[in-house]
């Protein structure tokens, strides 16, 4: 539990400096796809087949998106992708890139909350966190990393890093 707090503590010091591009989520979401079925009744569209979804300098790219809008409500959409693996990128206000993948991705926009579960990795100037789930928060830069049943979350950090701190 102690090297638990002591590696998501040394994340977050890393990604202090960069916060996620400021109007990233005050931007338009642009998704293009293979195939669409939209569900109006329940306010839910699938995209299949070569997904590509952007939102600012967020780039989600999967196999299958499925964007629910919470009551018809704009700016509320909940974002689920699945791939193998989906992935994750996004530029800092310092230009710097952080990126994702995972089997799994939840990308809540109303909250600006991401979640990556089963294989989740999440890279950002070299370093890098593996575990069964991640969580970040674009917004605040925070990320909570999980191990599983038979796995561990593992931090590799790189020495340039550490050394300008």
């Amino acid at each position: 539990m102690k090297l638990y707090k002591l590696t998501t503590l040394l994340c977050l010091c890393l990604s202090a400096q960069a916060w996620a591009l400021s109007n990233d989520t005050e931007q338009p979401i642009y998704i293009d796809s293979d195939n669409q079925e939209l569900d109006i009744q329940k306010n839910v569209v699938t995209f299949s087949g070569n997904v590509v979804l952007r939102q600012g300098s967020i780039d989600i790219r999967a196999d299958k998106v499925v964007v629910t809008r919470q009551s018809g409500k704009e700016g509320q959409e909940t974002i689920d992708a699945y791939g193998n693996p989906a992935t994750f990128h996004q530029l800092m206000d310092d230009g710097k890139p952080i990126d994702g993948a995972a089997k799994k991705m939840r990308y809540e926009t109303a909250t600006e909350y991401l979640k990556m579960t089963d294989d989740a990795v999440l890279i950002q100037e070299g370093s890098e966190i593996k575990g069964k789930i991640i969580t970040y928060k674009i917004d605040e830069q925070k990320l909570v990393a999980e191990s599983g049943k038979k796995q561990r979350v593992t931090t590799i950090l790189q020495p340039n890093q550490l050394n300008k701190k």
